[in-house]
């Protein structure tokens, strides 16, 4: 009988160690959203409001058309944490469309109309274009 314990106490011990890795996404339980986040989540939405056709929002009351697309962030759009260009859309520009409010300021991400979520500097942020509001 102590063979067999002697193997599964140390079977068991791997076993344990593995259950935390778990299925589904590579983030961990409990993992700060970032602004990076929470603007590919904002581009992820304009792409499937595209896809089915459906305007995109042109002002705060038109985020609950849309507010399961964009759990993580809708917060902070109401708030202006994360601003959105009303009405704006993806279409392959390099207009800055949606960013953090303290990219004004301090720099930080920003969703471009191509899609792209990247940082910026305030300076660049400045000198970038900006969607139009429609």
């Amino acid at each position: 009988m102590s063979k067999l314990k002697s193997f599964l106490v140390p079977v068991a011990a791997v076993l344990a160690g593995l259950l935390p890795l778990g299925c589904g996404d590579n983030k961990p339980v409990g993992q700060r959203i970032t602004g990076k986040d929470k603007l590919e989540e904002v581009g992820q939405m304009l792409k499937a409001v595209a896809e089915t056709k459906q305007p995109a929002p042109a002002k705060a009351a038109d985020l609950a058309n849309v507010d399961p697309l964009i759990p993580n962030v809708v917060a902070d759009l109401k708030s202006g944490d994360v601003v959105y260009i009303w009405g704006s859309t993806l279409s392959g520009g390099t207009a800055v469309v949606a960013y953090e409010k303290k990219a004004e300021t301090d720099g930080g991400w920003v969703l471009l109309q191509d899609g792209t979520v990247k940082q910026m500097t305030a300076a660049e942020f400045k000198a970038a274009p900006k969607a139009a509001k429609k």
